[in-house]
């Protein structure tokens, strides 16, 4: 109990934060409230007013007023109804945009982004911002549904009261308990489905995703081709079943049980109607106020029902639980940044890293030194431990055991925002921005949004400038092909853009550029002079260079091989192949490749 009174008392809360809108629909739920007694109260005065009339005590233009007030109470019920849609509306809308505000801080307060990439974590961000299938189950609908419900029961309590000073206080009292008893079994009844839903928050989204699959746009090309559409559907049903199914159920088993909810409900219509009546027949109880306890008696019955405010409470409470579970999540203090040379010589000294739930190293005791300026290139097989390596110098993941230094010193959560400020990074997964094309290559450096000459000239670095310059509008050109006028390029092209990213924030003080898969999209001509172009052309930036084509990191000042998440050989590209190790074997391997071709073509 004290439990779900705090949970109330946060909701009330929450829809009353914005005051000048709170106080409005606390006005307007005030009017609904008193709106139930009032019109069981003109009832009467109406059914007074005619059964006077009738025996000749008053004038027939008695019923004029009770008429007027019954009319007029009507009208407000409809006018408040419209406003407190409106203003509910509003304020649940205000809730949510906070609350989102919130789950996008909490989501990049951690230094590294190993949280984003748990499935708990996952889950809560996504219930603390759901929309949920078709009904809004979100924190401003739990608050303005909490709002709207307290004012239900003052409504409640003014028709009880009615009753009791009218008629019968046991009457009302009985009443009353019975309503709220047969809205507590229902209550019970459908929070434990919302619990069930809840619980299967993972399995929703896989349905979600599979949903997407067949119906957008990105994976339209291989689901057509290779004739996958009816496997797809399947498949989504498939998922969509196995979320769904014990909801189900357990919805099966409510509605077996709604007999009990059914006695008691005509339990109270029966008490009702006949203890007044019996006392109207027996003329204790006048007409006029036995309608009017009538009229209140049946109002007071709404508050058993659950009303739309019920379920968004109950499901938006597993929104602010969610919510509460993001922010109940320790977030290390930051620490106080420290000044850093530029370039500075990093350090990986016995750097390890292990995802988790795994129990596999995929970094296994690294010490490596990158020395200012240089050109490092990594290289080894899949699953190596390159692009891990290269999230951990970042400060993207934070290391199982080990430690990074910059300049001698470890690299602390404090340092972690100005070390990136220093980074460019082309990664494997690079982003594609629905922006212009302009903005894409900016991103990388927004301070510098407004250097257009320096995003043209990093357009002709990455030799992309004559692709936007041919665009309807050339740098101004959406690259969506969803947006109005807008285009979209081919997966070459989108390369050279996330180069020309890099290459722009290098230009704006990025002193360390990181590299990875570089030239995957590139074909065999442009990958040859990407070194020349990109590389070679950023002097006194450190630069570490991934690529599974040895042929693009030769030119490196050293190279290092990985394997196993350990650096197994290092050195040049001349003293590697001499040693004729494991990099001289991949490397005649793809060289004996490019020369079979040659051979075959000539």
């Amino acid at each position: 109990m004290r439990t779900l009174l705090a949970e109330r008392e946060r909701l009330l809360r929450l829809s009353l934060q914005d005051r000048k809108a709170a106080a409005g629909l606390v006005l307007v739920h005030a009017g609904a409230a008193l709106a139930p007694a009032a019109t069981a109260l003109s009832t009467g005065w109406l059914v007074a007013a005619l059964t006077g009339s009738a025996s000749g005590r008053e004038p027939g233009t008695a019923i004029v007023w009770p008429l007027v007030t019954m009319a007029a109470l009507l009208a407000a019920t409809e006018v408040l109804g419209a406003l407190s849609g409106a203003l509910e509306q509003f304020v649940a809308g205000r809730v949510d945009a906070r609350v989102m505000r919130e789950v996008r801080r909490l989501a990049l307060a951690p230094a590294d982004m190993a949280h984003l990439e748990e499935p708990a974590f996952a889950d809560d961000a996504s219930r603390a911002s759901d929309s949920g299938g078709g009904r809004v189950r979100s924190p401003g609908t739990a608050a303005v549904g909490q709002l709207r419900l307290v004012f239900r029961m003052l409504g409640a309590l003014g028709s009880a009261a009615v009753v009791a000073v009218l008629f019968s206080p046991p009457l009302a009292v009985f009443l009353l308990a019975a309503a709220l008893v047969q809205r507590a079994l229902i209550r019970r009844w459908w929070v434990g489905l919302a619990a069930v839903a809840d619980a299967r928050e993972d399995l929703r989204r896989r349905a979600e995703h599979w949903a997407d699959v067949a119906s957008t746009a990105p994976a339209a090309k291989e689901i057509r081709l290779f004739g996958l559409q009816d496997w797809v559907v399947r498949r989504r049903t498939r998922e969509v079943l196995a979320w769904a199914g014990a909801i189900w159920e357990r919805r099966r088993d409510i509605l077996r049980q709604q007999w009990l909810t059914a006695l008691l409900a005509a339990a109270s219509a029966g008490a009702a109607l006949l203890f007044p009546g019996l006392a109207a027949v027996h003329g204790t109880l006048p007409a006029s106020d036995l309608v009017t306890v009538l009229v209140s008696a049946f109002a007071l019955f709404s508050i058993s029902s659950m009303g739309y405010e019920a379920f968004d409470i109950e499901y938006g409470l597993g929104a602010v639980r969610a919510l509460d579970r993001l922010g109940a999540r320790p977030v290390p203090p930051p620490g106080e940044p420290r000044e850093m040379s530029a370039p500075a010589e990093i350090r990986l000294d016995g750097l390890a890293f292990r995802y988790p739930g795994t129990d596999r190293d995929v970094v296994a005791g690294v010490d490596l030194t990158i020395h200012p300026g240089e050109v490092l290139a990594l290289v080894g097989r899949n699953g190596a431990g390159k692009t891990t390596l290269i999230r951990i110098l970042a400060g993207l993941s934070l290391p199982t055991a080990g430690r990074v230094l910059v300049d001698g010193a470890p690299l602390g959560p404090g340092d972690l925002p100005a070390w990136r400020r220093r980074m460019a990074v082309v990664f494997q997964d690079f982003n594609r921005y629905p922006l212009s094309a302009a903005d894409n290559i900016a991103m990388a450096a927004p301070e510098h949004r407004a250097d257009l000459d320096g995003i043209r000239a990093a357009a002709r670095r990455a030799d992309i400038d004559g692709v936007i310059e041919a665009l309807p509008d050339g740098y101004d050109t959406p690259l969506a092909r969803d947006r109005t006028d807008g285009t979209d390029l081919s997966g070459g092209q989108w390369q050279r853009i996330a180069i020309a990213r890099a290459i722009f924030a290098v230009e704006h003080g990025r002193d360390v550029l990181i590299l990875d898969e570089p030239t995957a999209h590139l074909d065999v001509e442009a990958e040859a002079g990407f070194y020349r172009q990109v590389v070679a052309e950023v002097p006194g930036t450190t630069v570490l260079l991934i690529s599974h084509r040895l042929s693009t990191v030769r030119n490196a000042d050293r190279i290092v091989l990985l394997e196993g998440g350990r650096v197994a050989e290092q050195g040049s590209h001349a003293s590697l192949l001499a040693e004729g190790g494991a990099y001289a074997r991949l490397f005649r391997l793809q060289a004996a490749r490019f020369t079979d071709m040659e051979a075959t073509s000539g």
